[in-house]
């Protein structure tokens, strides 16, 4: 089915050194990518130049990398079309949950870098339901794959319970898997936010990247299964370059008032 072409504001999207006719190249390349089938009738090069403002030579510089990769054929009083689909080179990041990595038995450890007891900071609080000058164990891990960093880990949690976590030996292990086994605590997911952020100096030191580079963050509240009390905070500040997040419906499930979604398993 033919893509229908949409004007949208491109500005931002062309807001990088780059010359105007590579960027436009890799836009196009993208959209084809998403939107187009092979035989699809592609863009005039008139409709290419009013959207994005550019001149006609611009956009013909443009083409003729498409042209030339043979994506598009350019035939004369017909237009131009779609020939194939451009290759999307393979994803060689990591998704999926934290704790799947060494059920995974990918080549993964998890160094303790701090551990100790301190203020609850706000966000904790508020995940936990804490006082004012609660206090809490926090746990601070530098998890690696393959011996390259991939993750900055932050646990919060109540002192007797992140004492005793502390003593074990979490090297190659998760948190969850110790807290379950070794302590008998069975934890409930509460909530989940994903964020991003740009690298601080502390951040960028650790996970070996470069002051500001993006960082992806997932905060999670866990609760105690038993007793529905919340029970720990995690945060997880992963290199953009080494991971990504992903989400897949259930479909088998019976659709309820709130969307019910499944962390995809890494590939």
């Amino acid at each position: 089915m033919a893509n229908s072409w949409r004007s949208r504001d491109v500005r931002s999207e062309c807001f990088n050194p780059f010359p105007r006719y590579l960027q436009i190249r890799n836009l196009l390349i993208r959209r084809i990518s998403d939107g187009f089938l092979p035989g699809d009738r592609f863009p005039t090069e008139h409709a290419i130049c009013n959207e994005f403002g550019v001149s006609r030579e611009t956009v013909r510089e443009a083409l003729h990398g498409l042209e030339s990769e043979g994506l598009i054929a350019r035939y004369r009083g017909k237009g131009t079309f779609v020939v194939r689909l451009p290759q999307i080179a393979q994803d060689e990041r990591l998704t999926g949950l934290v704790e799947d990595f060494t059920e995974l038995r990918l080549n993964t450890c998890a160094k303790v870098i701090r551990s100790g007891v301190e203020n609850a900071p706000p966000r904790v609080m508020r995940a936990l339901h804490l006082d004012r000058g609660a206090q809490v164990f926090r746990i601070r891990r530098l998890r690696r794959v393959d011996d390259r960093p991939l993750a900055c880990h932050e646990a919060f949690l109540p002192l007797d319970i992140g004492a005793e976590l502390a003593r074990l030996d979490l090297t190659h292990t998760t948190l969850f898997r110790e807290l379950r086994g070794k302590l008998g605590v069975k934890l409930v997911e509460i909530y989940q936010q994903i964020d991003a952020v740009a690298a601080d100096v502390g951040l960028a030191r650790l996970l070996e990247i470069q002051i500001g580079a993006p960082v992806l963050v997932t905060r999670r509240a866990f609760g105690n299964r038993r007793s529905g009390i919340p029970t720990m905070y995690f945060e997880a500040y992963f290199r953009a370059d080494r991971y990504y997040y992903s989400v897949q419906v259930d479909q088998n499930r019976k659709m309820t008032s709130s969307a019910e979604f499944v962390t995809h398993r890494d590939r």
